[in-house]
């Protein structure tokens, strides 16, 4: 049995190494990681073997490529993209006879990820890899380092679907730039003491948090936070410890990924806090991919400017920009209702939980 399906996997390779030798790899892109990858002329299937792949392919317009995705479960992903329930979803380790029989052209995945002999064999079957995301392996610096991965990542996906879609990837990253640049102006001249400090829970346990290269700790450092993790070496995500937390004794804390704030109200470890104290627990709202991640990020820096400086940020209408951002990027007019949701922190069942704990 097991001769027949390795003979299985090299004829499926073989079969389309040939069909993409008669394509042309015509072109390289250089990956996240700095690697040169050759590509098809044409990409038209792609495998998602990291999970902020659908989002950004979605913005670009360009989902009905998938062939096939990690499963997740952020709350919008659905609704705003009824098709994407047809996309075969997958579980945390890809099976390579599946890529080769879906015949995709390139794969996208996050540095360390999958096992690295499952990488190999997936460059010996002739299938190109790019890395997409080195978000939990690389520390970031400064603001402007930040500033410009996020864009970089986006170009990145333009420029492995083709030339077409590179003038969508502009526009984001010009309303970024924008967005980041008037929140910049006006958190820049708080003094250090008055900076408010604020604590990320990702869930599921309160005390783990992202670190040092995350979308929650740089656009929380734009929106002027305080942000109390910055002394410690955690990069990716990660836990610190009740002790630090209480010596930090943050005046905001966001909860994230949909878990609930009685994480911490409930906690009476927390009760002390001076976020639990002034009743400051908040449930983050999250979108097509959970905002620790995503281009929504962007949406979150303007929640954190808005939640923690309201008096310098009067003129921000927080639904009016969630709004725009979902008709001009997504395509998708949100209703009232659905900004209600939302912005209160609920799916669009008005239900706020995490059923796979991720």
């Amino acid at each position: 049995m097991f001769w027949r399906a390795a003979l299985a996997v090299v004829l499926l390779a073989v079969a389309q190494m040939a069909s993409a030798q008669g394509a042309g790899a015509l072109r390289t892109v250089t990956d996240m990681s700095g690697r040169a990858v050759p590509l098809p002329a044409q990409v038209r299937r792609i495998g998602c073997l990291e999970v902020l792949c659908y989002e950004k392919l979605f913005l670009l317009g360009a989902s009905d490529r998938i062939a096939m995705m990690v499963q997740t479960n952020a709350p919008w992903m659905e609704p705003t993209n009824p098709a994407m329930r047809r996309i075969q979803k997958i579980g945390s380790e890809p099976n390579v006879e599946e890529l080769l029989r879906e015949k995709v052209d390139v794969v996208f995945r996050t540095f360390g990820y999958p096992a690295p002999a499952k990488i190999d064999l997936l460059a010996r079957m002739g299938i190109p890899i790019v890395v997409s995301q080195t978000m939990s392996a690389t520390k970031i610096d400064s603001i402007d380092a930040f500033v410009e991965s996020r864009k970089r990542m986006l170009r990145l996906f333009a420029a492995v679907l083709g030339p077409e879609y590179s003038e969508r990837a502009e526009q984001w990253c010009a309303y970024h730039d924008r967005m980041v640049a008037m929140v910049r102006a006006r958190t820049e001249t708080i003094a250090p003491s008055q900076r408010v400090r604020l604590f990320h829970v990702r869930g599921p346990q309160a005390t783990h948090t992202q670190g040092l290269a995350s979308n929650t700790y740089w656009y929380g450092v734009i929106a002027g936070a305080d942000m109390v993790i910055k002394d410690t070496p955690l990069v990716g995500r990660g836990d610190v410890s009740m002790e630090e937390i209480l010596r930090w004794n943050p005046q905001v804390i966001n909860i994230g990924r949909f878990y609930p704030a009685d994480l911490v109200n409930k906690d009476p470890r927390w009760a002390q806090i001076s976020a639990v104290r002034a009743h400051r627990v908040h449930e983050l709202p999250e979108g097509v991919f959970y905002w620790d991640g995503s281009t929504e990020g962007v949406l979150l820096m303007l929640y954190i400017a808005k939640e923690l400086y309201p008096e310098r940020f009067t003129d921000l209408d927080l639904r009016h920009e969630f709004r725009d951002y979902y008709q001009r990027f997504y395509r998708y007019t949100m209703s009232d209702h659905e900004l209600d949701l939302m912005l209160a922190g609920k799916g669009p069942d008005g239900l706020r939980r995490n059923d796979m704990n991720n």
